[in-house]
């Protein structure tokens, strides 16, 4: 950001995105973290282990390439605008960003099928099958889209090749605002993919819920009332399933916006939407944490012991 531009509510929201990434670093690496340990001391991991486990991991790559990448744009723009740095950790960036959102989106069909019970061919067939499809429809879902991807990155790659990044330009805005178009050629695509992500996201809550309010209603015809064991587990995949779909739908309103390219790079507005990109992830690892009985205990754990110490 230039220092011509710099105003106390730029300072405010840098600082505010400075918060979300380390709390999203901090969230997503600490179910990395407990997860690989559980895995470490009984040899095997359950499916939706292993989808938790990916999407912390992919979340934090994410967050820390990204973050590396606007530490070091803020330290020297002139020299990082452009540069094989800025491209490598773009890429990783992208990778792991699609990851992440297949990870997500397998997790929330994960939970769908395993909690809802509908009389239906498909549900019945993908019940017993899941725990075997989940891991795979992961894998499979992240080499199509990368394979998909791989024509928009040669060309966003291809950029710094032709010299357009090496010229001199006067001052360091242009620069940004030049190759940050380059990097937006990408965004479309990404879009793309994201708004498929949220279209199977949605069904699955939407089943949930139907699912939900059916059993409770059964229930009432029976005379029973009240809650039972069933109905807690619904409550509990259905409360992060809706924070995670609102945020979602901020996440991709946002990223439409910055892929039109109808806010300047550099404005306070960018800023504005930058938050509420990067809100999702670190969002969503804090509800995943305080909705998983074992994450949450582990944390309770650790802050406990972090109590005592001080």
């Amino acid at each position: 950001m230039g220092s011509n531009s710099t105003s106390p509510l730029d300072i405010l929201v840098w600082i505010f995105i400075g918060i979300v990434y380390t709390v999203s670093l901090l969230g997503n690496g600490f179910i990395t973290i407990v997860q690989g340990h559980q895995w470490l001391r009984h040899k095997k991991m359950l499916p939706c282990d292993v989808l938790l486990t990916s999407l912390s991991t992919s979340r934090f790559v994410m967050q820390l390439s990204s973050s590396v990448n606007i530490l070091l744009y803020l330290i020297s723009p002139e020299t990082h605008a452009g540069s094989s740095r800025q491209q490598v950790l773009n890429v990783i960036w992208m990778f792991s960003n699609l990851a992440s959102l297949w990870c997500a989106t397998w997790l929330s069909v994960f939970y769908c099928i395993k909690v809802t019970n509908f009389a239906n061919h498909v549900f019945l067939w993908l019940k017993p099958r899941i725990n075997m499809l989940a891991p795979r429809l992961l894998g499979m879902s992240v080499v199509i889209s990368s394979i998909l991807s791989l024509p928009s990155v040669v060309e966003y790659l291809g950029y710094q090749k032709q010299g357009n990044l090496t010229e001199p330009l006067p001052g360091r805005a242009n620069q940004s605002e030049i190759y940050n178009s380059r990097f937006v050629n990408y965004l479309p695509l990404y879009v793309m993919f994201s708004s498929i992500n949220f279209s199977i996201s949605i069904p699955a809550c939407t089943l949930l819920l139907t699912s939900l309010w059916k059993h409770t209603k059964n229930l009432r015809k029976s005379g029973v009332g009240g809650k039972d064991a069933r109905t807690h587990v619904h409550i509990n995949v259905i409360i992060p399933m809706l924070f995670y779909v609102f945020f979602y739908l901020v996440y991709l309103v946002s990223i439409t916006i910055i892929a039109s390219d109808v806010v300047k790079f550099e404005g306070t507005e960018r800023l504005v939407v930058d938050i509420l990109a990067t809100t999702f992830p670190c969002a969503h690892s804090i509800i995943l944490i305080l909705t998983n009985p074992k994450l949450k205990e582990m944390a309770a754990h650790v802050l406990n012991i972090r109590q005592r110490a001080s």
